[in-house]
Parts: structure tokens; sequence; C-alpha cells
């Protein structure tokens, strides 16, 4: 691709655009005028459009900046990223006063650290569906959402946030109070230009549409992981930016421990709203005027109340962790530095010393960065423990370097461990912190005669279903649509669903281009599925597709793949799907519902999605992620669970109502229907399950990530009522419907709120 620039043609270059480093007030002052600004780079083909055409906006591939101010009734006039002014410029100049350079600076930090994911995962960023809800059903529709909105001045009050409604990042400004440290009282603070904000809400997104479920108060590690992750990316994406890190290393020597920008974030966010500090700070704080660094304490979690109070603990591990790190992988330098006495002599640092420094904490922090939003393919798919997160993370980097030369593992378990944030198992070592492979589930489970030899014989041919179904996806529905009574397949699935996801399959593949639909020396003209089916002519594996086509194709094709496992796995036997942590009976249990397909308790294929990475002698491994989840009605109300769970919703509804028409001697009233309608609702959704990571190139399941419990265990659902009881009704779901709370939409802003105003 080329582009016109006057009379001279050049090869496209890359988008380059300025945005302030930290946030204005930051910048703004005399010892960080030479890091005020940094140019991020994103490649075109990122958000590929004409150059001659406006970009207005912007509005991309992924992105759609709509400067919209509700407070004022006005649009403020686009920027367009296409005029060749602001292509030569890298941007229009860093401006607090310029609406336009507000939705560069969202566009770009937004952008890149949607390009941050798709490098660590191999894979295109999907945002969460939209959903819609047709009347009288109990799930919800969902359809393909291209675009995150971004509005820069969305609200007029100290407050920014992702809305999962609207999918959509919302930005406030307000007016500096007296309090304020970093600003001038009555000035106005645009939380849009503070990097680490923007950075941080993005994360809340693209989480998001990655984990759905990591939202829901299940548990009291959720939120505060939700928001931990979004500060752990946003911190250590400062370390991205060259000349930020080596000023930074300059003027704290090389001694990251000391008090730096790159361990603050939204400094003026929080210095404005009268903290006194950054809103969030992983490394320490100040204390009557001197600076204090945290001290790990491992009671610190058992103290901690919210999220915010949670999530701090965990942020300040994997900081303490990548300390570590930096201090081992520079050990050598500060030695020559220092003769050898390891005390550096008072005064500036070379500058070619400091280059080193920053060369090695930029790529530990990368490293480290890495591993952390690697670790989210290897959590469980739901109610996830600070504890659990630490064995993804170490189990993410093993299965990728397993030799470990440089022990970034041993320097995360010990962080964690410090601060009090590990599994409850035996003993804490990097084998045990491992999640377990399927060989280790079966040899425990006939260990614990939970299965027979016959079903550990199934595994094979259960293994050679799913290598089928991915390689091979409509031989696989065939295959189904014949699977006979009495084979290792004890349930039938229906002719009419093997038939629907022929049709959707092919509509999935009629939408290709036609490059990838071209898999023979012939073009496909026949569109008879059974013909199809029969010759399997377009049979391909479509998950390997993701990084080249439309990312609306990749969406459409996850949801293809997650119906056809379902398919597979709901013909396994019940010990199998016991192993997995699918609960197969619901035998007085009434609020773990059936599948209108099989009639046994309904559990759901909630994701099926490829992750490539790059391992340490430059290979690439490949691996799918397969999340199954199961859902059950829960009560806060133990003995309304119970009764519920023997005789079912309906038949103690008309019990009460028998009840109450006993009780005053005549017919229930229309409201007192009603009533009973609504104490027989559930209060919340209780779901377990269990994350399969299977390798591309021999189909082998490699490790299953089973929840604590399962759906059916009583001991599991009393866990999660007796946390919710605790929860605060605005420490709620931020993305479900978590039922009598409000409207959930607005959780995640007054969580915000909250922490804006000092509250935990």
């Amino acid at each position: 691709m080329t582009v016109m620039l006057g009379d001279e043609t050049s090869f496209m270059a890359p988008r380059r655009l300025r945005v302030f480093a930290f946030d204005p007030g930051t910048g703004n002052k005399f010892q960080n005028r030479s890091i005020r600004t940094v140019t991020i780079t994103l490649p075109w083909e990122f958000d590929p459009s004409d150059p001659k055409i406006p970009f207005w906006g912007p509005r991309g591939e992924y992105l759609e900046v709509v400067d919209y101010d509700p407070a004022s009734g006005v649009f403020y006039e686009p920027v367009n990223l296409n005029d060749q002014q602001v292509l030569l410029n890298d941007g229009l100049d860093a401006s607090e006063e310029d609406p336009r350079f507000h939705q560069q600076m969202v566009y770009a930090v937004a952008m890149e650290t949607v390009h941050l994911f798709e490098q660590a995962l191999g894979r295109v960023v999907l945002w969460a569906p939209r959903k819609h809800r047709p009347e009288g059903q109990d799930y919800d529709d969902e359809y393909f959402c291209r675009r995150l909105r971004i509005y820069p001045h969305a609200l007029r009050e100290a407050n920014a946030y992702y809305d999962p409604r609207k999918k959509a990042l919302l930005f406030g400004y307000f007016t500096a109070g007296q309090e304020s440290r970093a600003a001038p009282p009555g000035t106005t603070v645009f939380t849009c230009l503070s990097h680490d904000i923007i950075v941080h809400e993005t994360c809340h997104a693209i989480l998001d549409g990655l984990h759905p479920r990591f939202a829901e108060n299940s548990h009291a590690d959720m939120l505060a992981l939700h928001e931990a992750f979004a500060d752990i990316v946003a911190l250590f994406q400062q370390f991205s930016h060259p000349e930020v890190l080596a000023n930074q290393i300059a003027r704290t020597r090389g001694d990251l421990e000391q008090q730096s920008l790159l361990a603050s974030l939204a400094q003026e966010f929080g210095e404005a709203v009268g903290r006194g500090g950054a809103l969030r700070d992983a490394l320490g704080k100040l204390v009557d005027g001197k600076w204090v660094v945290h001290d790990p304490d491992h009671r610190a979690l058992d103290r901690a109340k919210g999220p915010h109070k949670r999530g701090s603990i965990l942020v300040a591990a994997v900081f303490r962790a990548f300390l570590t790190i930096y201090s081992d992988r520079t050990a050598d330098l500060i030695r020559i530095a220092s003769h050898g006495s390891g005390i550096m002599r008072d005064g500036a640092i070379d500058p070619d010393l400091v280059k080193r420094l920053a060369t090695e904490a930029a790529q530990a922090a990368r490293h480290v960065l890495q591993i952390c939003i690697r670790a989210m393919d290897y959590c469980p798919p739901v109610s996830v423990s600070f504890g659990e997160y630490l064995r993804a993370i170490i189990t993410a980097d093993h299965d990728l370097f397993p030799e470990d030369d440089k022990g970034y593992r041993r320097a995360f378990i010990e962080a964690f461990t410090a601060w009090g944030l590990y599994p409850d198992i035996p003993v804490v070592t990097e084998k045990s912190l491992l999640w377990p492979s399927l060989s280790d589930v079966i040899e425990d489970a006939l260990n614990n005669n939970d299965v027979s030899l016959k079903d550990v014989k199934d595994f094979n041919q259960l293994i050679a279903d799913l290598a089928q179904s991915l390689q091979r996806p409509f031989a696989s529905l065939k295959r189904m649509a014949e699977a006979e009574e009495g084979s290792s397949r004890r349930t039938r699935i229906p002719q009419w669903f093997v038939e629907g996801m022929l049709a959707r399959g092919w509509e999935i593949m009629q939408s290709m281009d036609d490059r990838l639909v071209r898999t023979t020396e012939n073009w496909i003209e026949d569109d008879n599925l059974i013909k199809l089916a029969e010759t399997d002519t377009v049979d391909l594996n479509l998950l390997e597709l993701d990084l080249n086509v439309d990312r609306e194709f990749a969406w459409d094709v996850r949801g293809f793949y997650a119906k056809l496992f379902w398919g597979i796995v709901a013909q396994w036997p019940a010990p199998v799907l016991n192993l997995l942590g699918i609960a197969t009976s619901n035998a007085n249990m009434a609020t773990l519902k059936p599948s209108a397909v099989t009639g046994k308790p309904r559990f759901d294929v909630y994701s099926v999605r490829i992750a490539r990475r790059i391992g340490k002698r430059g290979q690439q491994e490949r691996e799918y992620v397969v999340e199954l989840i199961q859902s059950r009605d829960g009560y806060m109300d133990p003995e309304l669970q119970d009764r519920i769970d023997r005789k079912g919703a309906k038949k103690v509804a008309q019990d009460l109502i028998a009840e109450i028409e006993h009780e005053r001697g005549r017919k229930a009233s229309k409201a007192e229907k009603e009533a009973v309608k609504q104490k027989v609702h559930r209060d919340f959704r209780y779901r377990a399950g269990c994350t399969l990571l299977i390798d591309a190139k021999t189909f082998k399941i490699r490790r299953v990530i089973r929840t604590r419990h399962m759906a059916s265990d009583n001991d599991g659902l009393a866990a999660m009522r007796d946390h919710l009881d605790r929860s605060s009704a605005s420490a709620m779901n931020a993305f479900d419907e978590p039922e009598g709370v409000g409207d959930p939409s607005r959780a995640f802003a007054m969580l915000h709120r909250q922490m804006a105003a000092g509250d935990d």
C-alpha cells in the first residue's frame, strides 16, 4: 500500500501520534519537561484507511471516538488523523485546550493497549458482544460489537469508567478543588488526558470481552482482580516508552524502589481530588512528606476491605516480583559501576549505564506484563482467587519457557507468598502450583475410585472427537449425526441441532474472503448442505484463520466452535464430565436447570479461542482455550434454596400462594402473587466449570483448570452466599445482572466514583 503526499509517492508508514506521557499536571512540572510527551507508533494495517479519505473522530476497525459533551450539549469538532499536516507532524501538538488533541490521545493510547494484548495473546481482540433479551426468553441473544466507543468528555465529574451496556469508555472532567496539589485550584482536569486512566479503562473493556464472567461479584477477589489487572497493564505499559524510562532511571540512579513516576498511576487525578498523591501506588506512599516503601505483609489481604484495597495488594505483589527480576538482571552492571561495592557513588550516574539499566528494565517489564496477560488464558472461567491467578501465571510461563533461566517464576512465587497471595494447597512450590494435566486428573480420579478403567479408555475416543472437530468441523458434525446408542457417546444429539450447525457453518464459510474459501483447485459453487457434509470440500480449521480475516468472521467462528464443542462434550459419559467439573445429575436440585437438548443439567461451552505464543527458541506455540461453565440459581435464604431445590420454583410458588390463601381465608391478590413470584425468582447465579488447554499440534488436553467447587456443590453455593451477604450493594456485579441491586451498567461507575472520593 502506498500513500500520496503531494507529488511524491512513498510506502505506507506506521501512524505516529503524539500523546502526554503521564498527564498534564505531571508533565507540566519543570523537572518533567523533557518527558512531557511521547510518540506512539501504530501499524497502519491496524486501522487501514486510504490516507486521501478523512479519518474523522477517529473511527477505525476497533475504536470509534465520539466527542459529545452532554453537560454542554455540544459536539466538538472531530480530528482528521489523515490530514496531511497531521500525518507529517506525528499528529496534533499536545494541548490541554484543544478537544481534537483529546480525541487523538484517547485513540492512540487505547489502540496501543489493544496492540499490546494482541501481541501477548496471538489473536485479535474482540469486545464483549451486544446483548438483547427477547420477551419471554430466559437468555440473551448476542451480536457482534465491532467498535468500542470512546467519549472523551462524557461526564462533568471526577470519574472515568467502562460502560458494559453501551460498550463505551466514558471520561469525565472536573474543576480542581482547593486541596489540589497538581492543577491550580479552579482549573479544569481532564481524565481523558491521563495515559494511565485511558489504559486502565481500555483494559476493563478488553477483559470484559475475554472473560465476561470475571466481573461477577462471586468471590472477594473477583472485582479486585479486574481492577488490579487494569492497573498492572497501565503501570508496566509505561516501560514501553524509552525516553520516559531512561529519565526515571537517571533520576532514581537505577534504584526503582525509590519514588518515581513509573510506579504511580493517575498522578494528576489523585492529586487534583485532594488525595495527596497518585490514585493508586504499587510501591509506597508519602507519609508526612516523606517517601515510605510498602513492606510485604502476608496478613494484608485479611484486613483489606473492598476491591481497590484488595487489588492494590495484587499490584504490589506483581511490582515486587518485577523489582526482584530487575535487581537480578542489573546486579552485574551495578557491581561494575560501583567497583564491586554495590554502593553507587553520589551524583548522576553515567549516561551509558542509564541506557543499559533502562534496556534491562524494559525487557524485564515486557516479560512480566506478557506473563500477566497470558495468564488470563490459564484461569478458571469464573470465580478466580488471587492464589489461582498465581497458579495461572506460573503455569502459563512454565508451558512456554520450561527452563526459567532468569528465575522469573521464583520471583513471582516469593512476592506473592510474601503478600499472602497463594492457593490453599499443602506446599507452595513451582511444581505444586502448576495446573494439572489430563493424566494427573485421571490418575487422581482412579485413586479415589471416581472413575473406572472403562471410563479412562473412553478418553481416547474423546480426544479423537476433539481433534476432528477442530481440524474438520463438518466431518465432525456428520459423525455426530450418525452416533449410535451404546457407543461411548451416551447422550444422543438431536438431528435438528446438527442440521442447524451445518447451516450456520455454511453461512460462516460463505462470508469468508474468496482467497480463503479456495481450499482446492476448484472454486466452491455448490451450496447444497448434504453434499457439503459428504465431500468435506471446505472442511478446514477455521480457528487458525483468526489473524487473517475480518474480526466479525473471527467472532462468528468462535461462536460456531463453542456450539460444536458443546455438541461433542454433551455426549461424553457422566464420569468424564464430572472429572471436568461438570455436574451431570440434578436430583433434588431443581435450581440446576436441564438442557432443552439433552434433558441433563445444562452447561455452556462459553468460549473456544486460539492462543499463539513465541517460545525461547523463536518457535510458535499454539493451543486452544476452551471454557465450560455451568450455572445454578441461588437464593440468599438457605431454607428457600433447599425448598426450591427439592420442588422447583413453580411448585414452591404454588405452595406459598396456597399458604397465603389458607392463612387469610381468601384468594391471593394480584399484588400478593407478584410478591411470591419475585420471592422465588433467583437472587444470584452461582457458576462453576473449567478451562481446557488443548495442544494445537497433538490435540491433547494439556491442562484441566477447574473451579474449586462444582455447580452441584452446596458448599460452594453457601460460600458465594456468605460473600454476597458481606458485600455492599455498591460493589456488586459490574457486568452481569445482579437482581435487586439496581442498574448494573452503573456499577463500575459507582466503583470508580467511590475510589475518587477516597473510599474503599
